[in-house]
């Protein structure tokens, strides 16, 4: 398709990725629409078949293709019931594979495209170097920027070698400040010499790879910039010129689409007067595809190019990389389909890739009290405490008392921890009642908004963990690697696996039983 075959309108609208609204249905033509939960909310409970219908709804009023996108971070399951949620990113970190790093995009891929998507805002390419990072945590897959640049472009090729477009996220990386940019706009705040060996290598590489497109975070980067705000403070990559434009584009030669995080996130508002200027600003300074602006931002667009505010020659480049984009998806070749069928075989290999690096992924971080593997001639009967404070992950917890009973365990599941009673010797009573003791520690970003740290209840629970019973405790983490450190430094017997999903709970189970191998590779540093 050529520009010149577009009204001013709409090449603005081709700029625009709404959300999908299964109930109201947008009749102007945008150039992207997202769909489903993942990173805040959770998966849409719609069923496969009235999902693809709701897409194709879409596809089929497009008169330019249109690109139809999610949050497939861990997979499809996720965003999606009914699908396969793949173990968390540094689960990948964890299984140090290339070709299933290969193998996590292409299951990614079949299963989006299969409901009739063809772009996610995935993968992650952030380095988690700051340990209190509340935001990437295990969507990060390491801290190590060497594994990152080996196997995040296999994900990205994975992912476009089988119709799924891949988008970098987030420039200039997360992972180094320890404050959320959802709330606030946060900071990569490494050296400039530190940052082309750490978050700017991995971004260098992916490049390489020929991702499609690159979202721009919320984050600033003071080694780079010169500009400053009114009060003296750096703009966010989203509202910055030179991290878009002149360091993204100019420099590290990114000819693909730039697409900007969420426009209601704390992190980019209120740098200007109000969040339409925001919109056009970030629009001028290098974005291409602005992700949920307000009502108002096509006019307000179409006013400002016509006034020349921003140059309609900015929003011709723009326009030209998304359609290029859509033209190596092959959009422009194919007839609306609501998505396709996967053969039995593909269904398999999506399976499959789960189990293996849920399997490949369980890190022995220590047994020094020679815990491992679980016999029930040894430990006849276990104690599980669940750690949490996300309800939901309690089925979890459950399953794995499930599996444990499964192999002849007779399992106590105690959601409220030992019982302390004042005088009393309860607590001992309790250990040593059974033969061990299991704490489950399940987290993740966003479940709930704030940091990871247990507080309340469950750290009431930490606190006991340790009194009595210390040689019969082990401890599994289905979330972050650095609760062992943080909260059972002293613990005999700790295990990292990562994610709090069903295939990594009954990996865990099945490493702990030595009916598969524990790993011993971490992907960050312990």
């Amino acid at each position: 398709m050529n520009i010149t075959d577009l009204s001013l309108r709409e090449k603005v609208l081709q700029t625009v990725v709404i959300k999908v609204d299964k109930d109201h249905f947008v009749s102007e033509q945008v150039g992207g629409a997202f769909f489903g939960g993942e990173i805040i909310t959770d998966a849409e409970d719609l069923g496969i078949e009235a999902g693809r219908q709701i897409l194709n709804r879409y596809k089929e009023s497009a008169k330019i293709p249109i690109l139809l996108t999610g949050d497939f971070e861990n997979g499809c399951g996720s965003v999606w019931k009914g699908l396969s949620a793949l173990p968390y990113l540094m689960s990948l970190g964890a299984a140090n594979d290339e070709q299933l790093a290969y193998e996590y995009g292409k299951a990614t891929a079949l299963e989006a495209t299969m409901v009739g998507a063809n772009w996610s805002f995935s993968p992650a390419c952030d380095l988690n170097i700051n340990k209190r990072n509340p935001l990437m945590n295990v969507r990060a897959l390491t801290d190590d920027p060497e594994l990152a640049a080996r196997l995040l472009p296999q994900v990205i090729r994975g992912m476009q070698e089988n119709g799924l477009a891949a988008c970098a996220k987030h420039f200039p990386g997360d992972g180094i400040d320890y404050r959320d940019q959802h709330l606030v706009t946060t900071k990569n705040s490494l050296s400039w010499e530190d940052w082309k060996r750490l978050s700017g290598k991995v971004f260098e590489e992916v490049i390489k790879s020929g991702v499609y497109s690159i979202m721009p975070g919320h984050i600033s980067l003071p080694a780079y910039q010169q500009e400053t705000s009114i009060n003296g403070l750096h703009l966010p990559a989203t509202l910055s010129y030179e991290l878009m434009t002149k360091l993204l584009k100019e420099e590290m030669g990114f000819e693909g689409v730039l697409v900007s995080d969420a426009l209601n996130m704390g992190g980019f508002n209120g740098w200007y007067e109000s969040r339409e200027r925001s919109e056009i600003e970030c629009f001028k300074a290098g974005c291409d595809m602005m992700l949920w602006p307000s009502a108002n931002y096509v006019d307000n667009m179409v006013q400002a190019i016509e006034s020349g505010y921003v140059s309609e020659s900015r929003l011709n480049d723009a326009v030209r990389r998304i359609l290029t984009m859509k033209e190596k998806l092959g959009l422009f070749d194919k007839k609306t389909e609501p998505g396709k069928t996967l053969t039995p075989e593909e269904k398999q290999f999506v399976k499959a890739t789960q189990k293996k690096i849920a399997e490949k992924s369980i890190t022995l971080v220590r047994d020094h009290a020679g815990i491992f593997p679980l016999t029930i001639e040894k430990y006849k009967k276990i104690k599980v405490i669940p750690v949490t404070h996300y309800a939901p992950a309690l089925q979890e917890a459950e399953l794995l008392c499930e599996e444990l009973r499964n192999r002849g365990f007779e399992v106590d599941y105690q959601v409220n921890g030992l019982k302390h009673i004042k005088g009393t010797l309860a607590e001992e009573k309790q250990i040593d009642e059974c033969d061990l003791v299991l704490y489950t520690l399940f987290s993740r970003s966003f479940r709930p908004v704030g940091f990871l740290d247990f507080h309340s209840t469950e750290a009431m629970k930490i606190w006991r963990s340790l009194e009595y019973g210390g040689e019969k405790t082990a401890v599994v983490s289905f979330g972050s690697p650095y609760f062992g450190e943080q909260y059972f430094e002293r613990a005999l017997t700790y295990v990292n696996a990562y994610s709090m999903l069903s295939c990594s709970v009954q990996a865990f189970v099945r490493a702990a039983t030595g009916e598969i191998p524990f790993g011993e590779f971490s992907p960050v540093e312990l």
